[in-house]
Parts: C-alpha cells; structure tokens; sequence
C-alpha cells in the first residue's frame, strides 16, 4: 500500500468516523468501533515479527509499563496489578481468576499481553467517544444522517435474517466445526464452548436449545451448563455476551476457513441466511406469476 493510500485510509478516515459516530450518538456503535480498533491491534501486532519490541512500543504510547523476562528462549511480560486492572477487560480469558499472579505483578505470555494491550486499544477508543461536534460544518451532520439511514435499513435485514428457524446451513465454517464436534460427543476446549454457545444464543436460540445442543457433550452437566447459558444470555445479569469478532476466533486457533471475506460470525450467518430468504422469495415470484 502507497503512503497516501494508507494516509487516506487509515490516518485520516479514524477522525472522520469518530466524528461521524458522534453525531449518530448510539453507544452501541460506539462500542462497535472499540472493538473494531481493538481487534485491529491484535491483527498488528499479531502478524509483527519482532512481537515482543511492537508490544513494547505500543505499551509505551498508552504509558503502560510491562517488564520483559526471558526464560528457555521464550518470553513474558510482568505488569503490576494496579495496572492490569486500571480498564474493563471485555475478554473473559483476561480476567484475574485466570493469571499467574506473584509479587503484586501478573504474568502473561506474549499473545496474552497482544490481547491485553488490545483492551488497552478498546477502552481507550471508547473512551473517547462521543467526541465534541460543536462549530464543525454542516457536511459531517449531513452525511452522519445519511449514515443512520443506512443503518436502520442494515438493521431492518439483520432482523430479517435472525427471524424465523435456526438456520443451520448458514453457520460459519468455525460455527459449524465446533457444531457438529460437540454434536459427535468430542470435548472441545473452554473456549470453543464460549464462542459457540455466544453465537447461538445471538442468532437467537433459546437457552432450552442451547443446553439441549450441549447436552451431547461427554462431560455434559445440565445444571451448569444451564447457569452458564443463562449467564451469557443476560438473564440475570442483563448483560448479553456477543460473539467474540473473526480476529478473536483465530486468536483462539478456531477459524478453518480464511474465505468467508466477513470480519464477524453473524456477518456470515446473516448474509448467507438473507441470500437464501431472497432467492426463495424470487423462486415463489417467478413460479406464482406462471
């Protein structure tokens, strides 16, 4: 990519957006753009070489102290535990519960300090939002008005795609991997189960068939899964999970297919579910008019 491809299209458009999602104001957005921005950071410093100098440096523009320490020719990062939790972690793998704590500093590999610094990406991109749109031209609301027609049109389709049955044939490649292995019985990872019960429950499956999809798992324990089920859905927190975006999901070793061309599972599901509900729509067209 040329400087000025990546100036326009990267440098410039960032303010651009954030000035636009600030005239639309829905948090929902805003919280979208966060993790799109986080996820983009892991996609960088993933694909770096030299990982462990990239994480430095982009420690170093939040003013993030992490100390190297090298053991059998591998790396890890010691952070203060002050600092480990001065933002909301949305990554459940992160969560203190789950870290090597010793001395007041928790210890996290190089990948796991990739996605903490990604947090670190997510938090701060939220925070910043809305940003203050007072004296700008009338351009920005114009098209920011524009921008919200399109999305409630977007919304009218993803409603029409999450309606109805499950569509099963219209699951994602890594979806419908992890479906038919804890369908065979095999015990997938803690992770997998994350992924695959958060995207059922957000392409709306109840939580009766959530837990009846688990139930053939080998170790399956009704009253657990169902308390993990319910908690994912919100039921009692009010907090539904969403499902962890394509980066994430290659981060924990599940995507199978680099073909999709969607940055997120219900991206897929929705478009191939929308496709199919218009080419049969246009089938009973054709055939009622003969």
């Amino acid at each position: 990519m040329s400087y000025p491809e990546f100036l326009s299209r990267d440098i410039l458009a960032f303010p651009l957006v954030k000035i636009l999602l600030s005239y639309v104001n829905n948090p929902l957005l805003f919280d979208r753009f966060a993790s799109v921005m986080g996820d983009l950071a892991f996609e960088y410093m993933a694909n770096e070489k030299d990982r462990v100098t990239v994480i430095l440096d982009l420690a170093q523009e939040f003013s993030l102290k992490l100390d190297v320490v090298s053991n059998d020719s591998q790396s890890f990062f010691r952070i203060p535990l002050s600092q480990y939790l001065s933002f909301p972690l949305q990554d459940a793998q992160l969560h203190l519960v789950n870290q090597s704590v010793h001395e007041g500093k928790v210890s996290l590999s190089v990948n796991a300090a990739s996605r903490w610094l990604a947090e670190a990406v997510h938090h701060s991109v939220r925070s910043s939002l809305p940003v203050d749109t007072n004296g700008l031209p009338s351009f920005f609301s114009e098209s920011a008005s524009s921008v919200s027609d399109a999305l409630s049109a977007l919304r009218s389709q993803e409603s029409r795609a999450l309606s109805g049955e499950i569509r099963f044939d219209a699951f994602p490649p890594c979806m419908e991997k992890l479906h038919g292995e804890i369908a065979s019985g095999v015990n997938i990872p803690h992770m997998a189960r994350f992924d695959l019960a958060t995207f059922l429950i957000n392409i709306n499956m109840s939580t009766a068939q959530v837990v009846d999809v688990f139930s053939k798992a080998a170790n399956f324990d009704e009253r657990v899964t169902r308390y993990h089920v319910e908690n994912l859905s919100g039921k009692e927190t009010g907090k539904k999970y969403s499902v962890p975006s394509c980066a994430k999901i290659r981060e924990h070793g599940l995507c199978v297919s680099r073909t999709c061309n969607v940055g997120h599972p219900l991206q897929f599901y929705r478009r191939e579910a929308l496709r199919d509900t218009e080419e049969k729509t246009e089938s009973d067209s054709s055939s009622s008019s003969k």
